[in-house]
């Protein structure tokens, strides 16, 4: 994310796809029929395919952003969940907030996704929250190792979910964890799951959506 920065804050900052992804989901809830199922989190939910991965929920709304961190998604809460009034959230986010934007510690990608599912429930306090575990990544690519630049490897992307567990004790927070879905039987990561190292591709979808699917059940 810094690459190509004139002003580094050390902070998150807003990019033009990031606006216009925003804009397209505000235009979509003025139009959405309460009762549905919103997806909120990052690129790995924007880039998801609803209609193949679950058919089962004719009503539902992707409204992931590439790019998109656990503090910007707290700021988005209102447009991006609450006015579509749905009846279940999955929220996945935290491997951005591992990059070299703002690098922020598995606690306190916690404690941001604590709030997001506090507003949540406060404002929608019938709708269920699925909340997600990151994903590992292709160290060999897109570590801190390789790159020099993140806190992103997957000790660390493990760590967010085990930090969910500690601060968010609700009820009404179902926690999946996806983390070994992409693992094989010796503990590899398979290449034909992965784009770039970090996002996936459908077949590495295929995996993890199973995951869910298996413990929602």
């Amino acid at each position: 994310m810094r690459e190509g920065m004139i002003y580094d804050t050390d902070q998150y900052q807003l990019r033009d796809y990031i606006v216009e992804r925003m804009n397209e989901i505000i235009q979509s809830n003025r139009t959405a029929k309460a009762g549905g199922v919103v997806f909120f989190g990052d690129s790995l939910t924007q880039f998801l395919n609803l209609k193949k991965f679950f058919p089962e929920y004719p009503l539902a709304y992707n409204c992931g952003i590439a790019g998109i961190t656990s503090d910007m998604l707290l700021h988005f809460i209102d447009e991006g969940v609450l006015k579509y009034q749905p009846k279940l959230v999955y929220l996945m986010v935290g491997t951005n907030d591992l990059g070299n934007t703002i690098m922020m510690s598995p606690r306190q990608i916690a404690l941001n996704v604590k709030e997001i599912v506090e507003i949540i429930h406060y404002n929608l306090p019938e709708a269920k929250i699925n909340l997600l575990s990151c994903i590992p990544c292709v160290e060999s690519v897109q570590s801190y190792m390789a790159k020099g630049t993140t806190l992103r490897r997957n000790d660390t992307l493990r760590m967010v979910f085990e930090e969910y567990q500690r601060v968010i004790p609700y009820e009404y927070v179902h926690m999946i964890d996806m983390f070994d879905a992409l693992f094989d039987e010796k503990g590899q990561l398979d290449d034909a799951d992965f784009k770039d190292g970090l996002h996936v591709t459908d077949h590495g979808y295929e995996k993890l959506v199973k995951a869910v699917k298996n413990q929602i059940q």
